[in-house]
């Protein structure tokens, strides 16, 4: 029985080129989220807890397209792959 498949591909050197930067960027989009998280927790677990608001998913998501339209850089990953990172 066989459970996965592996398939080996071979990209151009532009091709590979466009993999990193969007790696990159993604990485970049990740690292920012996670930093704003953290101080915003840094920030809240000092109030008390019902006044605390943390920062949450939906939230990063919206705003999205503000830092697409800050940074133009960002445009040439898709939303969705912004997104899931």
């Amino acid at each position: 029985m066989q459970l996965a498949q592996k398939i080996r591909i071979y990209p151009t050197e532009e091709q590979l080129q466009v993999l990193w930067d969007v790696s990159e960027k993604c990485r970049l989009m990740y690292n920012f989220a996670l930093s704003e998280r953290i101080d915003n927790w840094k920030e809240q677990k000092e109030k008390p807890k019902k006044e605390r608001k943390y920062i949450t998913y939906p939230q990063q998501q919206n705003e999205l397209p503000e830092i697409k339209s800050k940074y133009p850089e960002c445009t040439c990953v898709y939303s969705k792959v912004l997104q899931m990172t």
